[in-house]
């Protein structure tokens, strides 16, 4: 929601009287003058305190005036005054909202939706949320929670196909591929040319291990629409999950050509060609995916792996220490980072990694020992 209202200079002399007060707060809103109605109403609210209506104003054009975080104590205290009034519920949702507090400001907005069903305003603003709050989630992992945030959007706005899709991959990424698959299917009834959500069926299928169909399904998907990098990636992780690293490096190779900005498949070709026993390759494509990618752990590391197994001592250490800069909780990393280091005579970076690498070792040993513990003490109850 977007509070909008102009600044002017405020009245300098105030009636008394609650009528006149009004009655200037409303000829100030009607001429844009934000600090001239904000003024009279704060004045309404000394003179009658237990007033939700002048709260929820106060909080109104605080939030007009880019001070949501001030107007969220007078939306909250105009609910408590008035707990029926959907209007005060509504600011207060949308002014959370608006200040990250989204857990709180889906509350809020689902009371004012209760209150004021036929709003269809704040069903919008709630459906917003509820969409704002599972993306949260789902940059989170928890997909268990985005899955269920996205259903109540979907509540809402059944016809999205975009939220349809987001609710899709949350099913896919929390165990139900059956469900996942349904609601593909249905936005294609809808829109049968959608490829990204022809390429999300087989991307079900790969999540629940089921890489038969992946490659059949990807495979149709590819032969139709041969530009599509996402279905030739797709189809490219079916087949190197299956072992089958001739189609894998195919499939990877086209991918690369349609979109050599993605990181993840110049990545997943290198480890194809690590199984294939062609170092000097995935080298190459790790050194593309980290170019893409300079936050690429994952690629730091594997890059330093092959690096160090290949004799280059120097670039090894490059890439591992991007490695655990990017995951300071790596003790593989810590450890072969510090064997380098020792090699080329570089004795105190040397004993500082291998410190590091203890250390995170001695905290996982610990944590290991606690939860041990931790699940005798419930059994012995």
């Amino acid at each position: 929601m977007r509070f909008a209202l102009l600044l002017c200079v405020p009245l300098l002399a105030w009636p008394q009287t609650i009528p006149e007060l009004e009655s200037s707060a409303r000829a100030s809103l009607a001429a844009k003058d934000a600090n001239g109605a904000l003024a009279a109403y704060q004045k309404l609210a000394q003179l009658v305190p237990n007033s939700a209506a002048y709260q929820d104003e106060i909080g109104f054009l605080l939030a007009a005036t880019n001070r949501a975080s001030e107007a969220i104590p007078y939306f909250q205290r105009a609910t408590e005054l008035d707990s029926k009034m959907a209007q005060a519920w509504y600011h207060l949702g949308a002014a959370l909202v608006l200040k990250q507090q989204s857990d709180a400001g889906v509350h809020a907005l689902q009371k004012a939706v209760q209150l004021a069903p036929g709003q269809a305003t704040y069903r919008e603003h709630l459906a917003s949320a509820w969409e704002s709050l599972g993306l949260t989630y789902q940059q989170k992992k928890q997909w268990v929670k985005a899955r269920d945030a996205y259903r109540q959007a979907l509540a809402l706005k059944p016809k999205d196909d975009a939220l349809r899709n987001s609710y899709g991959l949350a099913l896919v990424n929390s165990g139900d591929t059956p469900g996942a698959i349904a609601e593909f299917r249905q936005i294609l009834r809808r829109d049968p040319n959608n490829v990204q959500v022809q390429v999300n069926i087989g991307y079900a299928y790969i999540g629940a291990a089921d890489y038969k169909d992946a490659i059949k399904h990807l495979s149709a998907v590819a032969a139709a629409h041969p530009e599509s990098a996402s279905a030739h990636y797709d189809l490219g992780v079916a087949y190197k999950q299956s072992d089958d690293l001739p189609h894998a490096k195919a499939e990877l190779e086209r991918t690369v050509q349609l979109d050599p900005k993605l990181a993840e498949a110049h990545y997943l070709l290198a480890l194809a060609h690590v199984d294939s026993g062609e170092p000097d390759k995935a080298i190459q494509q790790l050194r593309a995916a980290v170019a893409q990618r300079q936050d690429y752990g994952d690629a730091w590391f594997e890059l330093g792996t092959i690096l160090k197994q290949q004799g280059d001592a120097d670039g090894a250490i490059d890439a591992l220490q991007h490695s655990v800069a990017l995951d300071p909780s790596d003790a593989g990393a810590f450890n072969t980072l510090g064997l380098l280091l020792r090699r080329k005579g570089d004795l105190a970076g040397s004993e500082a990694a291998f410190a590091k690498a203890a250390a995170l070792r001695d905290a996982e040993a610990k944590q290991k020992q606690r939860k041990l513990e931790r699940g005798a003490a419930r059994a012995s109850k």
